[in-house]
């Protein structure tokens, strides 16, 4: 019997091999996925297993044949890049994975992260109407106060509609609403807008001229009470920043636009609009209206790439420690953050929030390691557009076999091209990548490129022949 059990186990394992490497011949053709969100990883097969016998027989070989496939690919890259590809933190192949280069708007997976890490998932930011006053027979006597507690994504109904993609927000007509249902139907003061909670900086000191407001609008003005992201017009079908036009004051026109949306409801208002900041004894809060949750919030900017979401994240981070919120301090919570989650911040380089800074500087690794983070990589990943489905993903590997597989973080600056996110495989594991390209000029081939990595990534693990699997014949 025990001379009988050894060929046994072996044409067990070959017989189920067999099966296996047809399987995987026979599905690696199969269409993209259909949009759902990555299952929850399971163990289904007991590790003690005759099941397991040709995973590990395989894998190895599965492993050559990636690094093979990615190495052709990598070999067309600029000098500037870098490629990480990771399941589980395993390294399965790196191409000047630790070296520091521009991210660009991948950028933003750092970011969401430290934010996550900082402020919890189901932090929400509370836009306040406070008085010195209560009402009487529904007058306020005296100004009222619109409060910013920091909310990126504070927006109306006409702003939001125009984007093709579903996004959290916080509707400020129904902070007017809830106010309105309260009794108020007259204000003998004024509304005035306060943004104290940051500071009054409208960009981050070090970009370039082109990305502040009123040049390309990259972001729009930075403050802690905007509404429609601190745009006072904005192009009705374009969602484009650059055709927007920011306000000079965003305080004050989202006081302003506050006051008009009461108005619209009969709210007689003596006063005109203005900022300023609510006094000590303005204590009775007449209305208020929270955001989303903090992990919705993170998905916005991600899946749309919304620059001033980032920004106002950051200094939402720098005003937890040192309020007023400024993006210098934010930068240093943010690399603190990082750290304490146990992130190897080697070469990086925090300038911003949004990526739109070329300080910035990040490793493929840190990405890849960022998007498998125990505690809040999950949210990330479920935040990022989908590949030929949503976002900035929409029109990326449209019709291919990642299309609805891979989900993906974009960043594009004039000389630096990048993606980081996972990729569901046709056999169901989970894999991390990053692949970054600093160029001047940017070659055409180099996002075709990007894609050619993630389209590899979809077939793993591919079967090894079965030759390699097969015992070996006996010599002499």
């Amino acid at each position: 019997m025990r001379r009988m059990l050894l060929p046994v186990l072996l044409s067990t394992a070959l017989l189920a091999t067999t099966w296996q490497v047809r399987a995987t011949d026979s599905t690696a053709d199969r269409p993209p996925l259909p949009p759902t969100t990555p299952p929850t990883a399971s163990l289904v097969t007991p590790l003690i297993s005759v099941r397991r016998i040709p995973l590990f027989l395989q894998a190895p070989e599965a492993d050559r044949r990636l690094v093979a496939d990615l190495r052709d690919v990598a070999s067309g890259l600029p000098d500037n890049s870098c490629v990480a590809v990771t399941e589980f933190d395993r390294l399965i192949y790196g191409f000047n994975e630790v070296t520091p280069l521009i991210p660009a708007s991948t950028q933003k997976l750092l970011l969401g992260l430290a934010a996550l890490e900082s402020m919890g998932a189901n932090q929400v930011f509370t836009t306040r109407l406070v008085s010195r006053t209560p009402p009487l027979n529904g007058v306020v006597d005296g100004d009222v106060w619109l409060v910013g507690g920091g909310d990126p994504v504070l927006m109306t109904d006409g702003y939001v509609n125009r984007f093709d993609d579903e996004m959290a927000f916080t509707n400020m007509e129904h902070l007017a609403d809830k106010l309105v249902d309260a009794g108020v139907s007259s204000i003998s003061g004024a509304v005035i807008g306060d943004e104290s909670r940051f500071d009054s900086l409208r960009y981050v000191e070090s970009w370039p001229e082109r990305f502040r407001p009123g040049q390309q609008n990259q972001a729009g003005p930075l403050s802690a009470l905007s509404v429609n992201d601190g745009f006072s017009w904005w192009h009705a079908e374009n969602t484009a920043n650059g055709l927007n036009t920011p306000a000079g004051d965003p305080a004050a026109f989202a006081a302003a636009f506050f006051d008009d949306l009461l108005e619209d409801r009969d709210v007689a208002i003596r006063r005109s609009a203005q900022a300023g900041i609510a006094p000590l004894d303005a204590v009775v809060e007449l209305a208020s209206i929270d955001s989303p949750p903090l992990a919705d919030i993170v998905t916005q900017m991600l899946v749309t790439s919304d620059n001033t979401t980032a920004e106002l994240l950051l200094k939402n981070l720098g005003a937890i420690v040192s309020p007023p919120g400024s993006s210098a301090t934010g930068t240093g919570v943010l690399l603190t953050a990082l750290s304490a989650a146990g992130h190897d911040l080697s070469g990086v380089v925090v300038a911003d929030g949004s990526g739109l800074d070329p300080a910035n500087r990040v490793t493929c690794r840190i990405l890849t390691t960022v998007l498998e983070d125990a505690d809040h990589g999950p949210a990330l990943v479920a935040g990022l557009a989908v590949a030929g489905r949503s976002g900035t993903m929409r029109r990326r590997l449209v019709g291919s076999s990642a299309e609805g597989r891979a989900r993906a973080k974009t960043g594009t600056l004039r000389d630096v091209t990048s993606l980081a996110g996972q990729v569901e495989t046709i056999e169901g594991r989970v894999l991390s990548f990053a692949v970054l390209t600093n160029a001047e000029p940017l070659p055409d081939r180099v996002k075709r490129l990007h894609d050619q990595v993630v389209l590899k990534l979809v077939a793993y693990p591919s079967g090894p022949d079965l030759d390699l699997l097969g015992p070996l014949p006996v010599v002499g």
